[in-house]
């Protein structure tokens, strides 16, 4: 039994770091993954690699080549904008059924959380906007108390988050949309809740398309 726990601590500790590698860029859009290479790097043996990679391919991160390789998931503009579309209708139920059941004192924790990070954000350093944003975004996804849609919410961040690295729009421009969610929320408000963070992910949306017709894409 003691060697079953300690061979599954190690796959979790694998993948988890291969997803950390993945999301920070470490590991690259469109790299070819050489088993042996990394986890020769990571000082492990080729099993719970192949185990962790198993995972993150169900989870859309790796993709196995027809004729053979593994490889980080590069996505297209259609795709990425087809996530976050997904993402603006579950996160706008989401909050709706946050708003039946949320805590007014969790949310003002909340509140004060962006606003202690807007004063490192207005010098520049967006660092304890992001995490406050996460906390925030993660909050409402369990609040919902539906388990399905936690773990469809948790998965399109992950996948647009793998891209983006969470922010897409300046915290001056998002703070305040963040507040009126908040306040919609603290109103026990489920119509005006899901309606302000749909526009609120809506906007990111037209960034994305005004920044792929700009810019082009890797597809």
């Amino acid at each position: 039994m003691a060697i079953e726990i300690k061979y599954n601590n190690l796959d979790e500790l694998v993948y988890n770091k291969v997803k950390e590698m993945i999301l920070e860029k470490q590991l690259k859009p469109g790299q070819q993954i050489i088993q042996e290479e990394l986890a020769k790097k990571m000082g492990v043996s080729r099993t719970p690699l192949r185990r962790a990679l198993s995972q993150l391919v169900n989870e859309h991160l790796v993709k196995v080549m027809p004729r053979g390789g593994t490889y980080v998931r590069e996505f297209s503009k259609e795709e990425m904008i087809a996530i976050f579309e997904m993402r603006e209708v579950l996160e706008g139920l989401a909050c709706r059924k946050a708003a039946l059941v949320v805590s007014k004192n969790r949310l003002n924790l909340l509140k004060d959380l962006y606003k202690r990070a807007m004063k490192p954000a207005n010098k520049g350093d967006w660092t304890a906007y992001k995490k406050a944003d996460e906390k925030f975004h993660s909050f409402l996804i369990g609040a919902s108390r539906i388990d399905l849609l936690r773990e469809m919410v948790k998965s399109f961040h992950i996948l647009s988050n793998s891209y983006t690295h969470g922010l897409i729009r300046p915290p001056q421009e998002t703070f305040p949309e963040h507040m009126a969610i908040i306040e919609a929320l603290k109103d026990h408000d489920p119509d005006l809740s899901g309606k302000l963070m749909m526009e609120h992910t809506r906007k990111s949306i037209r960034v994305l398309e005004e920044k792929f017709y700009r810019y082009g894409n890797r597809k």
